[in-house]
C-alpha cells in the first residue's frame, strides 16, 4: 500500500526556488574539498571574496549563474487542497476542501554541479491552519527527489530546467509528533481512524514539480535575445542598484497526501514501478498498486505538456494490460481516455487515475508485469524488481565506517532472501560505472554496502539486476534506482591551524561569505566581533546534531569536521585585538595574514566496493544553466 490507496488529499499550487547557484559550476566550487575556488591571491581574503562575488555576478550573462543572491529557500505559494478520495473516487465536498497547504525549505544539493541529488531541509509542514481543520506533520526526513523527467515539457517556451519534471517525497512518521485535528471533516476523520492501524507508520507526502519558469517570465527560451536581456537586467540591479537581488525560479506542483505503511520506502515511491519504453520516450516513468477491487496509476511525472497553456499531449485512449516475462498480454485490465489525464483531471488528482477491477484479477496479476500500451504499442513498461536505498542522499566524514542499505522490492512489495544484484559505484556526475560488485539479499529482502570513506569526494551507487537496467550508458533517472554519498574532508590539518581570526575566516568562513552574500542581511561572516557575539547561536546551528534542521549552517551541508574544530577553537578563545580589527574593510591587512596549514599525506586511491544525441549526465548538467543549458 501507498498514498495510492484510500483515504488521500490532493494539492496543488505554485513553489519558488532559491538556491545560490554559484556553486554550480567546477569553476566556483571545489565538491571534493568543498571550498570556494577564488579567481586569484590578492593582498587580503577579503578582496579574494569581494572579487569572487563580483566574478560570480558576471557569469549571469556568461555561464548562466541565474541567481549568485539567492537564499536557498523553497517556499510553497497559491497551493491548496483541492479534492481528495475516500475509496469513491475524486471529490471536493468537505469543509477541509481548499485549505492552505504550508512549507518552506532549503533546496541544496549533495552534488552541486548535476540535477540528481535535489532536497529540501525543512522543519514542518501544515495542511490546514493549526487551531481548525489541520493536518501538523513535524519532520521526519528530508524531502528528496527523484525520477526526474527531462523531457516532461515539449513546449518551446522553456528555459533551463524548465522542460523538467520531478518527484519529491517524504514521510512523516506517527512517532514524531504527527497531529490530525479533523473537527467534522470526514476525510481528516477517515486519516485519523486509518493511523490507528499497527501497519500504518504515519502519512506520505509525494508531490510533482513542472514548468519551472525563470527570470519571472515563462516566455524565455534558451539562448533568446529576451534570456540574455533578463540576465543584463538583473547584473545591472547588481552592480547599479546594489543591495540585495535574489531571483527565484518558480514552478508548478501537484500533490497527494496519504498512508505510510510499514516496509514502504520513506523518501521515494515503492509502488510497482512503470519505465518508460521506447527511444527516445514518449512519458515519463509511473507507479502503479493493486488493490482489492482496483488498480490506482500515478501518472504525475508521465503525460508531457505540448504547449504554453500546459495542455497534455493526446496519446489517445491508453490500454493497461498485465503480460508475462516474454511480453504476452495475460490480462486487460481497462483504458484510460485522454479525458482522464488531460490538463483539467491532471490538476484535480495529481495525475493519479483509479481503473476498477473485477474480484480475484488482483492476485492474478501479482507476479506479471504492468504495461500500459497508446495506439503505438507499449510507453511504460513494469520494470518488476527494484533496490531503493533507505538513505537516498547519504553525508558521511571521511574515515567514518559506514554501513548502507538497500530494500529490494519485486512488483512493489518486500522480496525476502537470494535475489541477486550488482551494485555499480558510479562518478560523482552519473556517467561512468567505476567499479561493481556482487550482492545477495538477506532474510529481509536486504543488501548493505560497507562505505570506508578513506577520501573525500562524491560517488553514486546504483544497483541493477539485469542487462537492462544496467547503467552501462550512465544513470538513467527514469530507470535506476540510486544512492548518493556525498564523504566530506576530515580537514585535520585545518584543525591543527592555531585558532586566530585570520585563520578562521580564511580557512573556514570565506567560503561562504564568498558563495552566498546573502548572509550579509542576517551575520556578517567577516565581522569578528558579530561572529563572536552569537557564539551560542553558531555553535547550535552548526552542531551535527542539527544536521538536518532548516536553519543548519552552512546551508550548504559541507562544513567539515576541521573546519569545526577550527572554528570552534576560534570561539572558545579570549579575543585577539591586534587581530580581531574593527573595520571589515581593513580584515587581514596590516601583515595578518592567515598561517599555511600543513601539507597532508597523499591519499590512497579510492577502493571498490567495500563488498562484493545528449546523455543523462550532459542533460543534467546543463540544467544547471551552464554552457550546455544557454
Amino acid at each position: 500500500m501507498s498514498v495510492l490507496e484510500t483515504p488521500r488529499i490532493y494539492f496543488k499550487g505554485q513553489v519558488s526556488w532559491d538556491p545560490v547557484t554559484t556553486n554550480n559550476y567546477a569553476q566556483n566550487y571545489n565538491e571534493t574539498n568543498c571550498t570556494t575556488i577564488f579567481p586569484e591571491k590578492l593582498p587580503s581574503i577579503q578582496d579574494e571574496v569581494q572579487k569572487y562575488r563580483d566574478a560570480s555576478v558576471a557569469q549571469i550573462g556568461s555561464m548562466g549563474n541565474w541567481n549568485p543572491h539567492g537564499t536557498y529557500r523553497s517556499s510553497f505559494y497559491d497551493a491548496a487542497v483541492c479534492g481528495f478520495d475516500r475509496g469513491q473516487g475524486t471529490s471536493t465536498d468537505d469543509p477541509f476542501s481548499a485549505s492552505a497547504v504550508n512549507f518552506t525549505g532549503m533546496l541544496v544539493d549533495l552534488e552541486p554541479f548535476g540535477s540528481y541529488t535535489s532536497q529540501l531541509f525543512f522543519d514542518s509542514m501544515l495542511f490546514g491552519v493549526q487551531g481548525g481543520y489541520s493536518i501538523q506533520l513535524p519532520r521526519t526526513s528530508r524531502l528528496i527527489d527523484r525520477q526526474i523527467n527531462f523531457a516532461r515539457n515539449t513546449s518551446k517556451q522553456t528555459a533551463i530546467a524548465g522542460v523538467a519534471s520531478v518527484i519529491w517525497t517524504t514521510s512523516f512518521a506517527k512517532a514524531d509528533g504527527l497531529r490530525i485535528d479533523a473537527l467534522d471533516s470526514g476525510i481528516l476523520a477517515d486519516l485519523n481512524q486509518a493511523l490507528q492501524a499497527d501497519d500504518v507508520l504515519g502519512l506520505t507526502v509525494r508531490f510533482n514539480t513542472y514548468r519551472t519558469i525563470y527570470y519571472d517570465n515563462p516566455t524565455l527560451t534558451n539562448g533568446s535575445a529576451a534570456m540574455k536581456q533578463e540576465a543584463a537586467e538583473l547584473i545591472n540591479k547588481i552592480t547599479s542598484g546594489g543591495g540585495f537581488q535574489p531571483n527565484p525560479a518558480r514552478a508548478l506542483l501537484v500533490g497527494v497526501l496519504g498512508l505510510w505503511r510499514k516496509n514502504e520506502p520513506v523518501q521515494e515511491p515503492g509502488d510497482r514501478a512503470l519505465v518508460p519504453v521506447g527511444n527516445p520516450p514518449s512519458v515519463g516513468s509511473a507507479a502503479a498498486l493493486c488493490t482489492t477491487d482496483s488498480i490506482v496509476i500515478d501518472l504525475a511525472n508521465s503525460i508531457p505538456e505540448v504547449d504554453a497553456d500546459l495542455n497534455k499531449a493526446n496519446l489517445g485512449t491508453l490500454s493497461v494490460v498485465a503480460v508475462d516475462q516474454s511480453g504476452v498480454v495475460q490480462q486487460t485490465l481497462g483504458s484510460i481516455p485522454y479525458s482522464a489525464y488531460d490538463r483539467t483531471a491532471y490538476e484535480a488528482s495529481a495525475g493519479i487515475v483509479t481503473l476498477p477491477l473485477a474480484a480475484g484479477v488482483s492476485q492474478q496479476i501479482a507476479n506479471l508485469n504492468i504495461q500500459i500500451n497508446s495506439t503505438q504499442g507499449p510507453i511504460l513498461s513494469e520494470e518488476a524488481l527494484r533496490a531503493i536505498p533507505l538513505s537516498p542522499n547519504l553525508y558521511i566524514d571521511q574515515g567514518q565506517l559506514t554501513e548502507a542499505i538497500f530494500q529490494v522490492y519485486e512488483h512493489g512489495l518486500p522480496v525476502t532472501n537470494g535475489i541477486n544484484l550488482q551494485m555499480n559505484l558510479m562518478s560523482a556526475d552519473g556517467s561512468s560505472i567505476e567499479s561493481s560488485s556482487q550482492l545477495t539479499t538477506d532474510a529481509s529482502g536486504r543488501v548493505s554496502v560497507l562505505l570506508s570513506a578513506p577520501n573525500p569526494g562524491i560517488t553514486a551507487y546504483v544497483p541493477s539486476f539485469t542487462a537492462t537496467d544496467a547503467p552501462t550508458g550512465g544513470l538513467n533517472t527514469q530507470l535506476n534506482t540510486y544512492m548518493y554519498v556525498r564523504v566530506l574532508p576530515a580537514d585535520q590539518n585545518i584543525a591543527a591551524l592555531p585558532p586566530t581570526w585570520p585563520n578562521v575566516y580564511a580557512y573556514v568562513l570565506s567560503n561562504w561569505n564568498a558563495m552566498a552574500p546573502c548572509m550579509d542581511n542576517w551575520l556578517r561572516l567577516d565581522d569578528p566581533a558579530q561572529i563572536r557575539a552569537y557564539t551560542a547561536i553558531l555553535k547550535r546551528l552548526t552542531a551535527p546534531t542539527s544536521f538536518e534542521h532548516f536553519r543548519f549552517m552552512p546551508i550548504t551541508r559541507d562544513l567539515s569536521a576541521g573546519m569545526r574544530t577550527l572554528l570552534y577553537a576560534w570561539l572558545d578563545s579570549p579575543q585577539d585585538a591586534a587581530a580581531e580589527l574593527p573595520s571589515r574593510v581593513q580584515l587581514l591587512k596590516k601583515g595578518l595574514r592567515p598561517q599555511e596549514p600543513a601539507a597532508t599525506q597523499p591519499q590512497p586511491e579510492q577502493p571498490t566496493l567495500s563488498i562484493e544525441n545528449m546523455t543523462q549526465t550532459q542533460l543534467s548538467q546543463s540544467f544547471r544553466g551552464g554552457p550546455k543549458g544557454n
